[in-house]
């Protein structure tokens, strides 16, 4: 994993992540990390290694403890699937 895709935080460093419309997952790639997310009851702990699913519109606080370096994965965009057959309009009957 290049560290271009990496953020490091510094003992005691918090950082606010804002909302996003689509689902996100940060995964701690080293040492340990403190989240509170939006609209969730209580915190969490992840080290290294553990990761959070996010769902649209989540927001979170990370801090480091004492220090940290995660990642904050989106999901790959899906490829547009080209219609084929009957669905183009070249059903029996139908022109092509």
């Amino acid at each position: 994993m290049p560290d271009r895709f990496l953020t490091c935080l510094a003992p005691g460093q918090a950082l606010t992540l804002a909302p996003a419309r689509l689902p996100r997952r940060l995964v701690v790639t080293r040492g340990r990390l403190w989240l509170t997310v939006t609209g969730r009851t209580g915190d969490h702990w992840l080290q290294a290694g553990e990761g959070l699913t996010l769902a649209p519109g989540e927001a979170v606080v990370v801090e480091a403890w004492p220090q940290a370096a995660f990642q904050l994965l989106q999901p790959a965009p899906q490829p547009v699937r080209r219609r084929t057959g009957w669905a183009q309009g070249s059903a029996v009957g139908q022109p092509a």
